[in-house]
């Protein structure tokens, strides 16, 4: 059932804001013409107090999200509704939002913006802390499923919101700054490998990256694109009770994307948790090695062109980089006496990587 107690939200509320009570939850439900609250609960995930998100979870049908930074609109609503219809028509699970009865999403409560979604009560694949034989397993469907998804949908529907790996058109979070995500990231670790004084291999890092991304501008608009969830992470993935992919959630970075850049950023990274010396080459063949099953996958389900294929390395050597978690890899790294070496070896490899 849950106490008052259990609903109040946790540190980053702000302590001059009226919490949201069982009464103001429920009433918030009313208005979107249900009636419920025989177990309510609280899952508190905000950022700070000028992000609050407060997501109750009532009768395990609905989820009545509370929040003060709304990142959607009424159109990004309906535009990600329909992408939930699709993913429904290709079999996975995954909420929907719901309107009231004149149409809108969104409501206003104390100060906060709410609205409601629909519940899949299934663990997601992190909490399930699967073994390593069955997390694989899992994430191999995932891989196939993005794949699968791409050749039946693809140039389907597209929405004027980019998703987070969108290198030249940007997405939401991408156009305050004007550049993108791995651009932004790339620009770190070459001011850092300059502050160490290793200005001619940030020099080839930086010609590489300007030769890959020309490239790629010159072929990016004609390459099919597809609307993806967009973060597909085990933080996202629903599991069934034989541990096969059975939905997603968390559809707040989904967008138009590229497919092949899709691809490039499911394909893995440089093992960032071993962080002793292994020896520049090898940690750079184990990458290309998990990239290339990785490909090999993605490939048995879509049926790309030739120019696809061929786009598709140049994507990777990006992500590959100037992914996030790979330059945070790079930085740290950068900072061991003992790892350094091989770090400043492993980025000169990188820069004189073929580039078909």
């Amino acid at each position: 059932m849950g106490n008052e107690k259990e609903l109040l939200p946790g540190e980053f509320f702000p302590a001059d804001m009226k919490a949201p009570s069982r009464e103001d939850v429920l009433a918030a439900l009313a208005e979107y013409g249900f009636a419920g609250g025989e177990d309510i609960r609280l899952i508190d995930s905000s950022h700070g107090a000028n992000d609050i998100r407060l997501n109750y979870i009532i009768d395990n049908k609905w989820v009545l999200r509370f929040c003060n930074a709304p990142e959607m609109t009424e159109n990004r609503m309906r535009e990600l509704n329909r992408l939930i219809g699709r993913y429904a028509e290709f079999g996975l699970r995954c909420p929907a939002f719901i309107a009231d009865a004149d149409g809108k999403f969104f409501h206003e409560r104390n100060g906060l913006l709410c609205y409601l979604a629909e519940y899949v009560d299934l663990p997601t694949a992190y909490e399930l802390q699967l073994p390593e034989a069955e997390a694989d397993a899992l994430w191999n469907e995932v891989l196939e499923s993005v794949a699968a998804f791409a050749e039946r949908y693809k140039n389907v529907d597209l929405s004027e919101t980019m998703g987070m790996y969108s290198l030249f058109d940007l997405n939401p979070f991408d156009k305050p700054i004007g550049k993108d995500e791995k651009q932004q990231n790339f620009e770190r670790l070459l001011a850092r490998l300059r502050e160490l004084g290793e200005d001619k291999l940030a020099e080839r890092l930086n010609a590489k990256n300007g030769l890959i991304r020309e490239k790629l501008k010159a072929v990016y608009r004609d390459l099919p694109r597809c609307v993806f969830q967009g973060d597909e992470n085990f933080s996202n993935v629903l599991a069934d009770a034989e541990h096969h992919l059975a939905g997603l959630i968390d559809f707040n970075l989904a967008g138009t994307e590229v497919v092949v850049n899709q691809f490039a950023n499911l394909g893995g990274g440089f093992d960032e948790d071993i962080t002793e010396p292994i020896g520049a080459k090898t940690r750079l063949e184990h990458a290309l090695a998990d990239y290339a099953k990785t490909r090999q996958r993605l490939l048995s389900r879509y049926n790309a062109t030739e120019t696809e294929k061929t786009a598709l390395e140049w994507y990777t050597w990006i992500a590959l980089a100037e992914g996030w978690p790979q330059v945070c890899f790079f930085l740290e790294g950068l900072k061991s006496g003992a790892l350094r070496p091989e770090i400043l070896e492993l980025l000169a490899l990188l820069a004189e990587l073929p580039c078909p």
